[in-house]
């Protein structure tokens, strides 16, 4: 399955997308830097939402940041640095 993370979107999951490049309800791009395609949502709040994603063949965890939020952003550079 193919999850756009448009978050205007009206059909975020449909399974027409499934081998798509371009969503057919919103026209977003779901190969995310020619490389990534989102799998499925894992998780909303807070400051952003997490989905489960694909990276040829691997399965990664990809957050979106929601917010333009310093401490949000601040966080997550930490993390990240990890």
């Amino acid at each position: 399955m193919t999850y756009c993370i448009n978050p205007h979107c009206p059909k975020p999951v449909d399974p027409a997308n499934a081998n798509n490049r371009i969503c057919r309800n919103c026209g977003s791009e779901l190969l995310l830097q020619n490389r990534y395609r989102v799998l499925k949502q894992l998780d909303q709040g807070g400051f952003g939402n997490t989905f489960e994603i694909d990276d040829w063949g691997k399965t990664k965890v990809l957050k979106v940041l929601t917010e333009k939020n310093p401490k949000a952003v601040e966080l997550f550079q930490y993390l990240r640095k990890k």
